[in-house]
């Protein structure tokens, strides 16, 4: 199980980092906008999550054409072997993701809503697809059923692709994903702190907290 922080916003995502049980860091060029880190900032950022112990990071490739994604994508590359390129699941978005995938560049295909994509993005040699969760269920789709398809799609092809589940709004979804075979989930930092204050959980604590402190008197 790999589960990543979707923010730029370093204090959000450093008492986090330092729990140990996330695997790295997603960002797009909105999540980027919000925390105001700029193309000229990615270097720093990425030796910051990278000392902070994340062991992947996505950066987003923008632009129009193939060109300017495969141009871009391959300055994003050039950081560190950890970063991983995403592109959107659009022709230009998957033509620069294959010449990126050929020249051992790995990538993510993302604003996936439907399980065709997922296929999509296996040939072209992507490393991962993100489907949006959240936003195929607030367009009325079954986010959950697409996602287990995508799963069962691409183990039975026997693709090495991996389903990077994102917009997941709900530490339940955690869960659910994992049993339909979804082992990459990135959370926000807002949803990821929830996974720490299950009730029951933080009441048994604060009962042994207090036997403790009795055997102690």
């Amino acid at each position: 199980m790999r589960l990543y922080l979707d923010s730029a916003d370093v204090k959000a995502l450093e008492p986090l980092l330092q729990t140990g049980v996330f695997y790295g860091i997603t960002t797009n060029p909105t999540v980027l906008r919000t925390a105001r880190v700029r193309p000229r900032e990615f270097v720093s950022f990425a030796d910051w999550a990278f000392g902070k112990g994340a062991k992947e990071l996505y950066f987003q490739a923008w632009g129009g054409t193939p060109e300017s994604l495969y141009s871009r994508g391959k300055t994003l590359a050039r950081i560190s072997t950890k970063v991983v390129v995403k592109l959107p699941a659009t022709q230009p978005g998957l033509e620069a993701a294959s010449k990126l995938s050929a020249e051992g560049v790995r990538t993510c295909i993302t604003a996936v809503y439907a399980p065709f994509q997922a296929l999509l993005a296996a040939s072209s040699g992507a490393a991962y697809v993100a489907p949006y969760l959240g936003r195929m269920n607030d367009a009325g789709r079954d986010g959950h059923g697409s996602i287990a398809q995508m799963a069962r799609a691409l183990g039975a092809v026997g693709s090495a692709t991996e389903i990077l589940a994102a917009s997941v709004r709900r530490g339940e979804d955690v869960a659910i994903l994992a049993e339909n075979g979804v082992c990459c989930i990135p959370l926000s930092p807002a949803v990821a702190g929830t996974l720490f204050q299950e009730p029951l959980t933080l009441e048994a604590t604060q009962a042994f907290e207090n036997a403790a402190k009795e055997l102690e008197a």
